[in-house]
């Protein structure tokens, strides 16, 4: 079996997302069942019959929400925000992936909702206990 670890590419990531998602999974690849890229959730939105096939798909995409990973343990999931630098903002956006994901998939138990980071700053660390959110800085290297 290979590892995720060893990819040099992930669907939707730029080179320092790779470099980081390879550096988690070399710590945490082992708890999980599998790993889902740039995964889409919340409601499509159709522009209409009016457009191309391309056009209408590719606006659809463009009005989802783009998570970076999905990785599971059997019906558990674990939403994951790749930065470099994470602030608040990172926490928001993995607030809302939980809040959609559970509309999304109400039978499932809720996320757990992970920051992956070489550094947070503080109003990341201030701002997810509030929002449930967990923080693994992984520093600089």
């Amino acid at each position: 079996m290979t590892s995720e670890a060893t990819r040099t590419k992930y669907p939707g990531m730029r080179g320092g997302e790779t470099r980081v998602m390879q550096q988690w999974l070399r710590i945490h690849e082992s708890e999980f069942d599998s790993f889902a890229y740039n995964v889409r959730i919340g409601v499509a939105r159709d522009p209409g019959p009016a457009f191309t096939d391309a056009v209408r798909r590719s606006a659809m995409l463009c009005s989802q929400l783009r998570m970076d990973c999905v990785a599971s343990k059997g019906k558990q999931s674990t939403l994951i925000e790749l930065k470099n630098w994470a602030f608040s903002k990172a926490v928001q956006q993995l607030a809302l992936y939980g809040a959609v994901w559970r509309m999304d998939f109400p039978e499932l138990p809720p996320p757990a909702l992970l920051l992956v980071c070489r550094v947070a700053d503080a109003s990341a660390w201030t701002s997810a206990p509030a929002a449930h959110v967990t923080i693994e800085e992984l520093g600089i290297g």
